[in-house]
């Protein structure tokens, strides 16, 4: 008996040493679990989920792996970030590289492609190793869509509203029990372009989407297949004020939560995740070969069974950065256009730590930068900048404000003419175009701007810098949506194009005297935005200041 239970035991061994060098031979993993299912939620940041009531998604935390430092893609927009979600890869190989993509209007080709031009997803792994496995999405934003090839999935389909896409999508997960789902829900992003991003409004809509996500693990478990299920919980972007698309940690950092089968409980992932790994661990728990167009990488640490990775380099863990008056809302600038008054100078420390050091000509704060203890009145244009230190170590981001001081004068300002644009994807031909308003304003910007509507709309800034010291000049147009900028009618600054808030620059040498400025810019949609900052001989980077710009060159 005991040679016999001894044969089969090294059967059993020679079996496996096999399974595993085949596994190896092919790059493939062994079946973790049987299905995945992976929810999405269109702009729900780290802060959202933190500051909103989310029972469900703390379920999923405390009883699974997470981290609240997975980051996104550049730039920061919906359409590059669902790509390499689904896809293993950044846009620098798929090639969604803006919202703008279209499967037969784009930019950059991908660095490879299926049989019908599309750059291989999760989708096309599982059509091409598993056939006959079901596979599915089933999203809120219609966008989501044109990204894959819905040819190779089972069901693919938009619907209306977030509660009828969470419908659907236990529907399709109790009666089809496929191997992988993605479910899309857009709503939150909606509330943070319509309402700001950390806005009670949105801080709602996240409690929205975790009752949703609620409904869909209670449908997961009423299915009977909870034992053999991965749930993956992530989101493509944060937000800033009413849009995204910039590179600020609020609109880059993502969570990423796993729970279900095989994942180890109560986890904090200490590795760097990137929003592209989530497909390539999706693969894994599924045992598919990862192809080799993918750089993801699978999240492995989450997984019982699998060591947290040597972390060399950590992460550094920074305080809060200081608070500068009138605080920054969203895309807004903290600082201020001040006309006949002195401002005065107030930040705040939000941490229980540090103290405050600051400058006022734009420079970096170090150890011998004054303390800020006191308010101070600032009598001409000032760019501050704030930082919090422990000793003889900054232990903050900085903070920077600009603060313009600006005597009235009539002969200084910024013309502007408004415009409706239907359907407006990139700035248009503005010659043929009938304006709706013109006005004067004292600043490049939006902040003063009255707009006939807030979206489908456009305007054409024109005015004239005076330079004072000839030399190298380098411009930087911040826009949401698109916008250009043209210095004695050179183009200088392209930042056109559908996208969230995205800052360009440009370099151009100037004479002193006044110089011929003129920027366009338009919104199709959601947030906007729109700030044209500079920097030359003794100037350090900052918002142009009114005070330089004159409505003519006489």
């Amino acid at each position: 008996m005991r040679s016999l239970n001894t044969f089969l035991i090294s059967a059993v061994f020679l079996f496996a040493g096999i399974v595993s060098r085949a596994n190896a031979q092919t790059g493939k993993d062994v079946l973790l679990v049987e299905h995945v299912i992976v929810i999405g939620v269109d702009g729900m940041s780290p802060d959202g989920i933190q500051q909103a009531p989310t029972p469900n998604i703390d379920f999923l935390v405390q009883n699974g792996a997470a981290t609240f430092q997975a980051r996104g893609v550049l730039p920061s927009s919906s359409s590059p970030n669902w790509a390499s979600m689904i896809m293993g890869a950044g846009p620098e190989q798929h090639g969604v590289t803006s919202n703008a993509w279209e499967k037969d209007d784009f930019v950059l080709p991908g660095s490879a492609a299926d049989a019908d031009g599309y750059f291989p997803s999760i989708f096309n792994l599982i059509h091409d190793q598993r056939p006959g496995a079901k596979s599915a999405a089933i999203y809120h934003w219609d966008g989501f869509g044109r990204l894959f090839n819905s040819k190779i999935v089972d069901l693919s389909i938009t619907l209306d509203t977030e509660d009828a896409t969470t419908k659907k999508a236990v529907n399709y997960l109790q009666e089809q029990q496929p191997l992988f789902c993605f479910v899309h829900l857009d709503h939150v992003d909606h509330a943070g372009h319509h309402d700001g991003h950390g806005s009670p409004e949105y801080y709602r809509a996240v409690s929205k989407a975790d009752s949703l996500i609620g409904v869909i693990m209670d449908g997961i478990r009423a299915s009977g297949i909870m034992d053999e299920t991965l749930v993956i919980l992530s989101a493509d972007h944060g937000g800033v004020g009413l849009g995204h698309g910039g590179e600020t940690p609020e609109e880059v950092l993502i969570p990423f939560i796993l729970y279900g089968k095989g994942i180890k409980e109560g986890y904090s992932i200490r590795g760097a995740v990137n929003t592209m790994d989530n497909a390539a661990t999706v693969a894994f728990a599924l045992g598919l070969e990862i192809p080799n167009a993918w750089i993801g990488r699978p999240v492995k640490e989450a997984f019982v069974g699998h060591a947290a990775p040597k972390i060399t380099y950590p992460v550094p863990v920074l305080v809060s950065k200081p608070v500068i008056h009138p605080e920054k809302m969203g895309f807004e600038q903290a600082g201020g256009l001040y006309i006949d008054e002195y401002p005065e100078l107030k930040i705040d420390n939000p941490n229980e730590t540090g103290i405050i050091r600051y400058t006022l000509d734009g420079s970096t704060p170090d150890t011998s930068s004054p303390v800020f203890e006191n308010a101070v009145t600032l009598q001409k244009n000032a760019v501050v900048k704030a930082a919090i230190f422990s000793g003889d170590k900054k232990i903050s981001k900085e903070a920077t404000g600009y603060f313009r001081v600006l005597r009235s004068d009539p002969q200084k300002g910024v013309r502007y003419h408004t415009y409706l644009v239907p359907d407006i994807k990139t700035l248009p031909d503005f010659g043929p175009l009938q304006e709706v308003s013109q006005a004067i304003t004292h600043e490049i910007s939006l902040d003063e701007v009255q707009l006939p509507e807030q979206e489908q709309v456009a305007a054409v800034f024109d005015t004239y810098l005076q330079v004072a010291t000839a030399g190298e000049y380098q411009f930087y147009l911040a826009s949401d949506d698109g916008s250009k900028l043209w210095v004695n009618d050179q183009l200088v600054v392209d930042n056109d194009g559908d996208h969230g808030v995205i800052e360009r620059s440009g370099t151009v040498n100037l004479p002193a005297g006044k110089q011929k400025l003129r920027v366009e810019w338009f919104n199709g949609g959601g947030g906007m935005g729109l700030y044209l900052f500079y920097k030359g001989p003794g100037i350090s980077k900052q918002l142009i200041p009114a005070g330089e710009l004159y409505l003519s060159k006489d």
